[in-house]
Order: C-alpha cells, then sequence, then structure tokens
C-alpha cells in the first residue's frame, strides 16, 4: 500500500519547476529521479522556463527533478522519494 495518493504526488510534483528562490533558500535538496541529496549550493544549471521562472538540474544525474526542504514536502522521508521516482519514472 502506498503512503501518498496520487493527488499529493501530483502537486509535489509542481514545486519542482520554477523554484530557484524556494530551492536557493533550502538547507537541502533531493532529486527524485536518482534520489540524491545534496545542498542547493551544489547545484550550477538551472532551466529557463516559459513563465520566467528558473527550474533546477540535479547535480548529480543532470535531470530536472529537484525538490528543497522550503518546498514544505517530506523530502526526507524514503518512502516519499522512492514513490515519487515511480510514479513519474
Amino acid at each position: 500500500m502506498k503512503k501518498y495518493t496520487k493527488d499529493f504526488l501530483i502537486a509535489a510534483h509542481d514545486k519542482s519547476s520554477s523554484h530557484k528562490k524556494e530551492i536557493m533558500e533550502s538547507e537541502q535538496c533531493v532529486c527524485f529521479y536518482c534520489q540524491g541529496i545534496y545542498s542547493p549550493t551544489e547545484i550550477v544549471e538551472w532551466i529557463n522556463e516559459n513563465n520566467g521562472g528558473e527550474t533546477a538540474v540535479c547535480p548529480k544525474c543532470g535531470i530536472d527533478s529537484v525538490l528543497g526542504s522550503k518546498s514544505g514536502l517530506p523530502i526526507t522521508d524514503k518512502e516519499f522519494i522512492e514513490e515519487m521516482t515511480e510514479y513519474f519514472f
């Protein structure tokens, strides 16, 4: 049985783009593709979005699936990250 609902995972995914300010204010980041954990200062590549926002690219795998601790999401919960990986990849 899954711990998180499909709707929760989809809403969480929305926080993985156009989020530079939130990421840079975070203490920790996680990639829900490679499941790497790192400081936002390790992020050196950003994607410029059509809406004017900037999306982080994971410094470990190069995929734009980064969430920050400032998002309010349970990024330190291994089950959450595993369910995000499973649902979106």
